[in-house]
């Protein structure tokens, strides 16, 4: 499927490598981007990341059949109701964020009736964050959920599916609730590890000799500690309920663990061990 014009609001790791991608394709006419820094909106078009730009939302999004928001979650919500005003007649929203129920319904309660949203989520990502990162091959062979509702209109969620096929994504359906709680646990959760386990270090007495031995497991577990900590705020906040569960749960398997070591009981904390590593294998 072919685009005239798509526009892509936020020109970090995932809205620039979309826009890279898109313009790779070949399959859309113009890609536009839209970022607040004027300066990420420059290397974007000097690199041929974008055809177009503007830092601010305006005419520039007039006759675009898709927009996509790839705003921090915490913003999504705002932008989308900042584009009904100026979208055209039956364009189509979607977003990236990691998170859906929330922003899902407060989008869909104050939808215009001559527009469209696609809830949508590319499984796709580094510890990376900007424009000067991107990766045009990020999405290829990478998993994208889109979670539409009721109120999806069906050829709305096509084209959001064409589009993100156009990068090499795998698309994928799902509702809302069953996504944040999915992704609570293998996506946001290890992030709260990763951050915790820094975190454990850094308070340590001996904070500065321990770093100084740091070898590659704990560089390889905590790889994604680098990533955006006000990103990262924003999507445990968005899914405060799936991540007091899946915080709760973490406790209990680290409980297990403790009491079987507390308890000289090797045999079992081996089982526990080999279960854990057989499921990682098989990954």
């Amino acid at each position: 499927m072919k685009f005239n014009k798509i526009t892509i609001v936020g020109l970090g790791l995932i809205g620039g490598s979309l826009a890279r991608a898109l313009k790779e394709s070949n399959q859309v006419g113009v890609v536009v981007g839209i970022d607040t820094d004027e300066e990420t909106i420059k290397y974007a078009f000097d690199n041929e990341i974008i055809d177009e730009g503007a830092s601010s939302l305006n005419e520039v999004i007039y006759d675009s059949e898709i927009i996509i928001i790839a705003t921090y979650v915490g913003m999504i919500e705002d932008t989308a109701k900042a584009v009904f005003e100026i979208a055209t007649d039956q364009a189509i929203i979607t977003d990236v964020g990691s998170v859906k129920l929330s922003v899902v319904s407060e989008i869909e309660a104050d939808l215009p009736d001559n527009l469209h949203f696609v809830g949508g989520h590319p499984i796709a990502g580094t510890e990376n964050s900007g424009v000067r990162s991107i990766d045009p091959k990020l999405f290829k062979d990478r998993r994208c959920i889109l979670t539409p509702t009721q109120k999806t209109d069906l050829t709305a969620k096509n084209k959001v599916k064409s589009m993100w096929e156009l990068v090499g994504s795998q698309v994928y359906e799902m509702d809302s609730e069953t996504h944040d709680h999915i992704f609570g646990i293998v996506s946001h959760l290890p992030h709260v590890v990763a951050y915790s386990l820094m975190n454990t270090v850094l308070n340590a007495e001996d904070a500065d000799q321990l770093l100084d031995f740091a070898g590659g497991g704990l560089k390889d577990y905590t790889r994604v500690a680098a990533s955006s900590p006000q990103m990262w705020t924003e999507i445990f906040k968005a899914n405060k309920d799936q991540m007091l569960k899946a915080i709760s749960e973490f406790k209990g398997s680290l409980e297990n663990i403790e009491a079987a070591i507390e308890n000289d009981d090797f045999e079992t904390l081996k089982e526990i061990l080999e279960k854990a590593a057989k499921t990682k294998r098989s990954l």
